[in-house]
């Protein structure tokens, strides 16, 4: 081995195929392997199939902030069978609501996505946490800062009719102008911070730039 130059420690591999023979199962990742979040990615629909017909069992393991039940409804919409994920979806969502369901509540200060019909229902998430907890948009009240999305700072009521207060264009451009003033508040009161989803960045079915909540 020429000095200076650590002895390569993994292979490359052109197909699922050369090595699904090695293992009982597989973890997968979503978002840039299995689809874009609008499409299966090429070929990835038929090699889930293929995988699940030689009986390897598979798991998604993701950073979404959307629940393990919604990221499974959504395969079928991406072009893949969801019986062929027989082990489910772990998310960072779903994590993040468990923990928060597993404490006393208070007051939650909500960044979160807007309503739309591309994304589950933000109010989802708020249920999955427990009834104990209340939405607030005032950081001197807040007793914690959840951020599951980056596009707005979410008041009490139902989707669709909650106030929003937008965060500008630091979804699309990493402009942190407004959201920096709400976390120097928190940070000023030492409100502890839950974060759904730590991904910084994400690549967009248009090829575009977005910024997620771990930024």
């Amino acid at each position: 081995m020429t000095a200076g130059r650590k002895e390569k420690t993994y292979e490359v591999h052109s197909s699922f195929e050369e090595i699904a023979d090695r293992y009982d199962g597989f973890i997968l990742d979503q978002f840039g392997v299995m689809h874009d979040g609008s499409t299966g990615l090429e070929g990835a629909p038929e090699c889930i199939s293929a995988l699940a017909a030689q009986g390897k069992k598979m798991v998604i393991l993701s950073n979404t902030s959307a629940g393990s039940d919604a990221t499974m409804a959504k395969l079928p919409t991406l072009g893949f069978d969801q019986k062929s994920i027989v082990g489910g979806a772990v998310t960072s969502g779903e994590e993040a609501s468990e923990y928060l369901s597993s404490h006393k509540g208070g007051k939650l200060m909500w960044i979160t996505w807007t309503t739309r019909a591309n994304v589950p229902p933000p109010l989802d998430f708020i249920r999955r946490c427990g009834s104990q907890w209340t939405i607030t948009k005032n950081a001197d009240e807040a007793d914690i800062l959840v951020v599951q999305g980056s596009e707005v700072l979410r008041g009490p009521g139902p989707d669709g009719e909650a106030e929003e207060v937008s965060l500008g264009s630091f979804s699309q451009t990493g402009d942190m102008s407004i959201i920096d003033s709400i976390l120097k508040k928190c940070k000023a009161r030492n409100i502890p911070m839950v974060c759904a989803n730590p991904d910084f960045i994400v690549i967009k079915p248009d090829g575009t730039t977005g910024h997620m909540p771990g930024t």
